[in-house]
């Protein structure tokens, strides 16, 4: 019932407009009962040969519920898909900036194809919840109502036998698909979200897939779980057909009750032989109000799975909390870490242990180790994706903490080592650190990132297109659109995760050039195993298992052959 309840929320002042299109639902079988019993009248009448000016009036009620019917549906289907469709898109941006929240260190519990699953595959699930659950009861219970109303000016016993069939229909035969699915519904959306999650998987992994000659194996996971689905599907199919027959037989049972109830009270002259056809086709045609009920049970099963799934996600408490009435601004760009312990769980071995350190403003510092000793965990750290427990790090005079993280993040320039580039043009995925950027702020940030020359070699120039993660262009390539944005961003702050990892010792150093310039007044954290362009530092931290072990300059640190020295040599080959 909770999560019903969310869903109804979700609605928001889209409630009216669903409530127009019930309504419209309402005059569509309100119109297609009003032609069927008019058109009923009009030949039981025609066959007593009356003069044309008798059936004029019945004529004209024939071509008026003809036409409203058409008008009446077309509305209904236009304003509630209308509605429904925006009211997915208002869900999809909700998640979205539910989950933007999480990111990354929350995200991490889900797999990236079921986090696509959820946003697509059940939210589009939750379409039958807004079309086919919510408003059948509500037509249903005002269709009903106006039969009776029409059908007690005749006979009781009619009103009495429409409301045992619409029980049978719309009560009983809900309850018996009910009983009969279980939990079919729910593992049928668990099912179909766990095929889209191995789908995207193995084409985000199809190349490591090919090269280890597993793409046959995952080939058989994919249609091990297909066939499944298929299984869940075939079972629904069943379902309806079966929801189909005994809803049929209720038709033709009251149907056939209501002659029987008609025809003695034709005979005792208590209703006019005309209308016999009349009262038939109105109960008849009153049916298409609940026969969609029973299928109703089902989707709302579906859609309360898809949904559960969707809160489960959202109501993921963040590994950051925000913070209310957040700082918007520091007294100093420098950066103070004091004791500072951190691990990713409580379970978990410290990857940081006991770390300090200053970085003065304007101060150029480099963290340095092997992979593995914490040095990319202390970006996530000053960019607050993670949240620390022991220690302080302050901004300025203030910690952390007490910052409004998008305006803190605001002040970092990141070039990291995994550069992700949208499947956009070269010109989008620069201005995505700073959309409001003036085109000579554009041009600049090119030129200092020594993007022209290349630029100017493409057909389309900064609009060509860069694939999926950037996979047309070469390593260097994505590392100067880093830096340019970068550039474009003019963060105070700038980090530099792995800056030139897998590029080629001459892309390396061209890189690292630019980065020079991009450095220039900034106070800037280098954060790399590879020790070169490390003599410009003002300053290097060693890293070793989650602690400093080491702290100066290059040739203080190479004097002192300890573990940079030793780094070093293996980098250089003079062992």
């Amino acid at each position: 019932m909770k999560t019903f309840i969310r869903l109804l929320k979700i609605i928001g002042s889209a409630w009216l407009t669903m409530l127009i299109a019930a309504v419209f639902g309402c005059l569509t079988i309100g119109s297609n009962m009003g032609l069927l019993g008019v058109s009923a009248y009009l030949i039981a009448s025609a066959a007593l040969h009356p003069s044309i000016s008798e059936l004029s009036a019945a004529i004209v009620g024939v071509r008026f519920f003809g036409i409203v019917r058409a008008v009446f549906r077309y509305l209904e289907r236009y304003i509630s898909h209308d509605a429904t469709f925006r009211l997915l898109g208002t869900i999809r941006v909700w998640f979205y900036a539910k989950i933007e929240r999480l990111a990354p260190a929350r995200l991490m519990e889900w797999q990236s194809g079921e986090l696509f699953s959820a946003i697509v595959g059940d939210v589009e699930t939750l379409k039958e919840f807004y079309l086919r659950v919510l408003a059948p009861p509500f037509i249903g219970i005002v269709v009903l109502s106006a039969a009776c109303l029409f059908l007690s000016q005749y006979s009781m016993s009619f009103v009495y036998l429409l409301m045992g069939a619409f029980l049978m229909a719309g009560v009983l035969l809900p309850i018996l698909v009910q009983t009969i699915q279980k939990n079919s519904a729910s593992e049928l959306v668990a099912v179909r979200s766990e095929l889209k999650a191995q789908l995207v998987d193995s084409m985000t992994g199809i190349v490591e897939l090919a090269a280890f000659g597993q793409t046959e194996r995952q080939a058989q996971r994919i249609d091990h779980i297909h066939q499944r689905l298929l299984y869940l599907q075939s079972k629904v199919s069943k379902l309806s057909g079966l929801i189909d027959t005994f809803g049929l037989l209720i038709v033709n049972s009251t149907v056939w009750l209501t002659l029987w109830l008609a025809i003695p009270l034709v005979h005792s002259k208590q209703i006019e032989g005309v209308y016999l056809a009349v009262l038939v086709l109105i109960v008849q045609s009153s049916f298409e109000a609940v026969l969609p009920l029973p299928l109703a049970v089902h989707y709302l099963a579906e859609s309360m799975a898809a949904a559960r799934r969707l809160f489960a996600i959202v109501d993921t408490e963040p590994a950051v909390p925000e913070v209310d009435d957040g700082i918007h601004n520091a007294s100093n760009i420098s950066i103070k870490v004091e004791n500072l312990s951190f691990r990713y769980s409580p379970e978990g071995p410290f990857v940081l242990n006991n770390i300090h350190f200053t970085v003065s403003a304007g101060q150029r510092v480099a963290i340095v180790g092997p992979s593995g000793s914490g040095k990319s965990t202390l970006l996530h750290l000053f960019l607050r994706f993670w949240n620390y427990s022991q220690g302080s790090i302050y901004l300025g005079k203030s910690e952390l903490k007490k910052y409004d993280a998008h305006w803190l993040r605001s002040q970092f320039g990141v070039v990291s080592q995994q550069t992700h580039l949208f499947n956009a043009s070269i010109r989008d995925n620069i201005l995505l650190a700073r959309p409001d950027a003036s085109e000579d702020q554009f041009d600049q940030a090119i030129k200092h990132a020594e993007l022209e020359n290349f630029i100017g070699k493409l057909p389309q120039g900064y609009d060509t297109m860069v694939g999926q993660n950037g996979y047309a262009l070469s390593g260097g390539e994505r590392q100067r659109i880093a830096i340019a944005r970068a550039l474009l961003k003019n963060a105070p702050i700038l980090i530099l995760d792995e800056p030139t990892v897998g590029l080629d010792a001459v892309t390396e150093q061209l890189v690292m050039a630019t980065i020079e310039k991009l450095m220039a007044g900034r106070t800037t954290i280098m954060i790399t195993h590879r020790l070169t362009g490390l003599h410009t530092m003002d300053e290097i931290l060693v890293l070793s298992s989650g602690r400093i072990v080491e702290q100066g300059q290059q040739a203080e640190l190479l004097a002192n052959k300890q573990l940079f020295y030793q780094l070093w040599r293996l980098q250089h080959d003079v062992l």
